[in-house]
């Protein structure tokens, strides 16, 4: 990735413009940052780790503005962290054993193809969810109601 004067400019205001939008419409930055930073030629590696330091930031400042204004289903945040914690673990381990036991092999695990492809993968299947989700909730019968989402049980007292 080269910088030259014109790239100064715009890559810092096409990523101030992806994370504007990633506010306004409540998708994460890593949607749109990531297939951009690939598009310009940043190494897959460089561009998952770009994603995942931006998403550690948002995310501590996000449960940190929620946990002081007493916003946060403490009983979900655990949940939450378990069901991302543990999978992760689960595949970080699972990829080591798999390049450790490549290279024993001589098989090459270490395609960098592979981030790209599962990162396009999550993109397009976030999308697909998305507009399903959009499509069921205009042809639903119900009534329409203010509020919704995982946590309306709860909010209710149901």
């Amino acid at each position: 990735l080269k910088f030259d004067s014109k790239g100064a400019v715009i890559y810092p205001l096409i990523f101030c413009f992806a994370g504007l939008f990633a506010g306004i419409f409540g998708i994460g930055g890593g949607m749109i940052c990531v297939p951009m930073l690939l598009g310009m030629g940043v190494h897959p590696l460089v561009a998952t780790a770009t994603s995942s330091c931006m998403i550690l930031f948002t995310s501590f400042a996000s449960t940190t503005s929620f946990a002081i204004f007493d916003l946060l289903f403490w009983d979900y945040a655990v949940v939450c962290l378990i069901v991302g914690f543990f999978p992760t673990l689960l595949g970080q381990s699972l990829m080591a054993q798999a390049r450790y036991a490549g290279k024993i092999n001589g098989q090459n695990f270490e395609r960098y193809s592979i981030i790209a492809y599962s990162i396009g993968g999550v993109v397009l299947l976030s999308a697909l969810l998305m507009t399903i989700q959009y499509v069921f909730s205009i042809v639903s019968l119900d009534e329409p109601n203010d509020s919704g989402g995982l946590c309306e049980g709860y909010q209710r007292g149901y």
